[in-house]
């Protein structure tokens, strides 16, 4: 039986993929660039969630204070 290769992990970066290797091969201020990226990707990420979050909570406030009995006023747009 051949044995398998072992697959490196790939990470993709601007369209390129990049081993462990590669990224090992990168200055110092690259790596933390890098770093920063990611955090900031994860922090956008989060602050999408956070958002749609406080969308839906907003929206079921609304909701009961419409069941609760309050008018509704609806503004007609201006064509």
């Amino acid at each position: 039986m051949a044995k398998k290769e072992k697959e490196v992990p790939k990470i993709n970066i601007f369209g390129k993929e990049y081993s462990q290797e590669d990224l090992d091969a990168l200055t110092p201020e690259q790596k933390v660039f890098l770093q920063h990226r990611q955090d900031l990707i994860n922090k956008i990420d989060r602050s999408n969630f956070n958002l749609t979050q406080l969308r839906i909570g907003l929206k079921g406030c609304e909701d009961a204070l419409i069941e609760t009995g309050m008018e509704v006023v609806k503004e007609e747009k201006a064509a």
